[in-house]
């Protein structure tokens, strides 16, 4: 199964998967809503089949409404003669109204093929989440990890609006090693999301249009504390190279990709767990590939390293 996961947001991991998640939330109690009015009978025809028409209604002992029906006038219908095609008259108007939402992915723009390369040194997830929070915390004190990718240079605007995967905009990290890693960090108090890429780049996602109003809300939930910055234990984290080598052949190769990502935050979880009964991971890792023709996803616990999610079972 490919995964194309997106913002949206969204991007990111099977957000369809996890409809089959047994700890998924209970859906929303539906609203009732009003009975569409009925159409006028055209002249010359007659409403409902035994000849009357509704205007109200009264209670009956069951406790359904019965109608209470009033004679429509008598009308003359004329029968076509026989063998005379029957032609429908009158116009057949559609009142329906249809209205197109605005949503982030209306406003990212569409990637263009991508041949540039980082050039910098090949470090592992960590060590550039260590390198580059210093940066989102010096913008935003209160700065909250999103996703950390290796991304194509030059593409970090379209990170959160953008499938794992796409060759355009991710790059591969061979062993659990990138060039370009790139932060995603929100700040509650703030209510705004920036990008800061190991290249030099910074981007503010808000100024961009590129965070919808719901994510920027899940950051700023008690929830979401646990993914402060400035409090984040490093140590407490499996590190991207050790996902690598968990996943075996899978992430061998120079296609494979990895990223660490707050999946509840972003709107994709609550992931499965690895454990009956246990928590489910507020920081995870994606598995994926940015060859179009390969399938791949498998998602693993950020702390425990072990799979929670697998495209292959």
């Amino acid at each position: 199964m490919k995964l194309r996961a997106t913002v949206p947001v969204f991007l990111l991991i099977g957000l369809l998967v996890l409809a089959g998640c047994d700890n998924s939330p209970a859906p929303a109690t539906p609203t009732s809503t009003a009975a569409p009015a009925r159409k006028q009978p055209q002249s010359g025809g007659t409403t409902e089949a035994s000849g009357t028409a509704t205007t109200g209604g009264t209670a009956t002992p069951g406790g359904d409404l019965e109608p209470t029906r009033m004679p429509l006038p008598e009308a003359t219908a004329v029968m076509p003669a026989e063998g005379t095609p029957v032609t429908p008259t009158g116009t057949i108007v559609d009142a329906a109204t249809m209205v197109v939402p605005t949503s982030v992915a209306d406003t990212v723009p569409t990637a263009t093929p991508v041949t540039a390369t980082s050039t910098g040194d090949a470090v592992t997830a960590l060590q550039a989440l260590e390198a580059l929070r210093g940066k989102a915390l010096k913008e935003m004190p209160d700065a909250r990890l999103a996703m950390l990718v290796n991304s194509k240079p030059a593409q970090e605007k379209i990170l959160l609006g953008t499938s794992l995967g796409d060759p355009n905009v991710h790059a591969p990290t061979p062993g659990g090693m990138g060039r370009n890693w790139t932060l995603i960090a929100v700040s509650p108090s703030q209510k705004r999301a920036m990008a800061f890429s190991l290249d030099g780049t910074t981007v503010d996602l808000t100024a961009e249009n590129q965070v919808p109003d719901e994510v920027l809300a899940n950051f700023g939930s008690p929830g979401a504390a646990a993914l402060d910055l400035s409090t984040l234990d490093l140590k407490s984290l499996a590190d991207s190279s050790a996902i690598a080598q968990a996943a075996g052949e899978r992430a061998a190769g120079t296609s494979p990709g990895i990223a660490l990502f707050a999946p509840e935050a972003l709107g994709i979880g609550p992931l499965p767990t690895p454990e009956a009964g246990g928590p489910s991971p507020q920081l995870a890792y994606e598995l994926f590939s940015t060859d179009p023709a390969t399938q791949l996803f498998v998602i693993f616990d950020a702390k425990t390293g072990d799979v929670v999610l697998d495209s292959g079972t």
